[in-house]
């Protein structure tokens, strides 16, 4: 089973800009969603250790310019 997760981006609304910006990070296995915190990237179809997953998306987002505000699972934050 893949972990399942949201990176929370420092973002109040979806934008064309900022779902170009996400895609162009290189998540295009991944949707951008509203979440109550702001716009986030829901990441599930990678396999690997949650935690492993958790910092790779974190680390691309940031590669790809974006800012992430923290990563969410169901349950709640994580990091």
């Amino acid at each position: 089973m893949n972990p399942e997760f949201y990176v929370v981006l420092k973002a109040d609304e979806l934008t064309n800009e900022l779902e170009d910006a996400v895609y162009e990070a290189g998540f295009d296995d991944c949707s951008l969603v509203m979440r109550p915190g702001g716009a986030a990237i829901w990441v599930r179809h990678r396999p690997g250790d949650m935690r492993d997953v958790m910092r790779a998306a974190v680390n691309q987002a940031e590669k790809g310019g974006l800012s992430v505000l923290h990563v969410e699972v169901e349950s709640g934050a994580l990091v």
